[in-house]
């Protein structure tokens, strides 16, 4: 049987862990506000930030707090604590006996970005007072979440200067730090501003779809529909119908007259994804409304004007479709407008880790597993993969490895990266050689983290800059290649 104090331990350490687990000062307040609350045996909770970005969290949603209550903290900085039997304040014991609390108990609360914070906690009627060791507790605990909180800013601040030296940019949901993703938002941006027709080409997972719901997002029609159809999934005999629409008893079932995309996407954005798969008789209906800018419905010979912009995207090369007679050349030249190629994710660089990261985050909170990062085994095996199924094979893998990994840190193996990463492995056979790998890998990762800056290579890597440029000789490296 465990002793009291065996148990109060065990209890402040979850308490460490769960706030050492929240990286993001805002997530990280939201757990102090439910630790301080669960640990003091509280029955509402207030945690004030204070200054211009003032944070204000509350549990339960609305609390009524003693303003006089926290300017008393404020001024005796430290944790105080006013039972319903204190007198020594006529506002407070106004306070405490309007809103039917036994007692109240509040700190200031101080953050990298404001002194003015605070902390308040508070039980209700016929529940035990706050005593003076609670106060006692409540002062250190405060103490403590200060100091987690002043390390979650500067982890973020740490995080940012990181992120501007790798030349990191999110941008609308969007993470990269490559030339090519670079140069395609910087097409995304143009082309949104104008009204012509669009078509994104690439491979499958790519993220094609993201990129056209970018351009729409940007565009003048940003409040207008955004309709997105998979011309591949569609069954022929229902493609003209779920397109352009029905009239009633058009045909068996139809037993109401329908609007088709077309129409739902009115004065906004359809998205034709995969193209290239629609029938030749499609095509040519397709081709008209580019044309013409109205539909008709099927079993109806009412034209109804459409105002709808066209972003298409197909993988398979329409050329070469064109040339088989699969795919219509006058449609071509209507949606090829101005094309726009998505990169491959192997061709990304450190791109990959980047969505990597992400995914963990998004995913990690979905599922309730929490914090997890990437090993640096894992970030290089991922390097070394060619991602056939690009991002979306990526996130599909990065949902795998949450189920799969241990203790907040995912390895190769949780990827399903393991026997790439041991492909990966060249055998040195000589000292020499080991060196010489080992030195490769650190100077590399120094010079991609600092965009190719030897000066700021050589600080990470703790030598001097002619030290580093000496080596990079004999190693036959050139800094150009890591420049992003």
């Amino acid at each position: 049987m465990k002793s009291e104090s065996m148990l109060a331990t065990e209890k402040m350490l979850d308490v460490v862990r769960i706030l050492l687990d929240e990286v993001q000062p805002e997530s990280l307040f939201v757990k102090i506000l439910e630790v301080a609350k669960d640990v003091l045996h509280a029955d509402a909770a207030v945690l004030d930030t204070g200054g211009e970005n003032a944070i204000h969290l509350s549990n339960p949603e609305q609390v009524a707090i003693s303003i006089s209550a926290v300017k008393q903290a404020k001024l005796e900085k430290k944790a105080v604590v006013w039972n319903q039997l204190d007198d020594d304040t006529a506002d407070l014991s106004k306070s405490i006996v309007q809103n039917q609390l036994t007692s109240i108990m509040v700190s200031p609360f101080r953050t990298p970005e404001s002194e003015a914070g605070y902390l308040y906690l508070q039980r209700a009627a016929r529940e035990e007072p706050f005593t003076e060791d609670d106060s006692a507790l409540f002062d250190s605990f405060v103490m403590v979440c200060e100091k987690f909180a002043f390390a979650a800013f500067d982890r973020l601040r740490d995080k940012e200067s990181l992120n501007v030296l790798r030349n990191v940019i999110r941008k609308d949901g969007i993470v990269y730090s490559s030339k090519a993703m670079a140069s395609l938002i910087a097409l995304a941006d143009k082309l949104a501003e104008l009204p012509m027709p669009v078509i994104i080409r690439g491979e499958t997972g790519t993220g094609k779809e993201v990129i056209a719901r970018y351009i729409h997002r940007h565009s003048p029609r940003a409040d207008k529909p955004f309709v997105a159809v998979n011309c591949g999934a569609i069954p022929e005999h229902l493609m003209e119908s779920l397109l352009f629409g029905h009239a009633k008893g058009s045909f068996t079932g139809a037993i109401e007259t329908r609007k088709g995309f077309f129409e739902e996407a009115d004065g906004g954005t359809i998205f034709l994804d995969e193209i290239g798969e629609l029938p030749m008789n499609m095509q040519v209906k397709l081709l008209r409304v580019l044309q013409e800018k109205h539909i008709t419905r099927v079993g109806d010979n009412r034209e109804i004007p459409v105002n709808v912009r066209i972003i298409s995207a197909t993988h398979v090369d329409l050329e070469e479709a064109v040339k088989a007679k699969r795919f219509r050349e006058d449609l071509y030249f209507r949606i090829q407008v101005m094309p726009v190629e998505m990169p491959p994710l192997r061709d990304r660089g450190q791109d990959v880790v980047l969505l990597a990261e992400e995914f963990l985050t998004r995913y990690g909170a979905e599922y309730g597993r929490g914090k997890f990062h990437l090993s640096r085994n894992a970030e290089k095996a991922m390097l070394s993969y060619h991602w056939p199924g690009n991002v979306r094979e990526l996130e599909n893998k990065v949902q795998k490895a949450l189920v799969q990994a241990v203790h907040g840190v995912v390895q190769p193996a949780d990827l399903g990266l393991g026997d790439v990463q041991a492909q990966a492995k060249e055998s040195p056979r000589t000292l020499k050689e080991a060196r010489e790998i080992v030195e490769r890998e650190v100077i590399g990762r120094a010079l991609s983290d600092s965009n190719a800056n030897l000066t700021l290579a050589a600080t990470i890597l703790g030598i001097d800059r002619k030290v580093l440029r000496e080596i990079m000789e004999r190693l036959g490296m050139k800094k150009e290649d890591y420049k992003k």
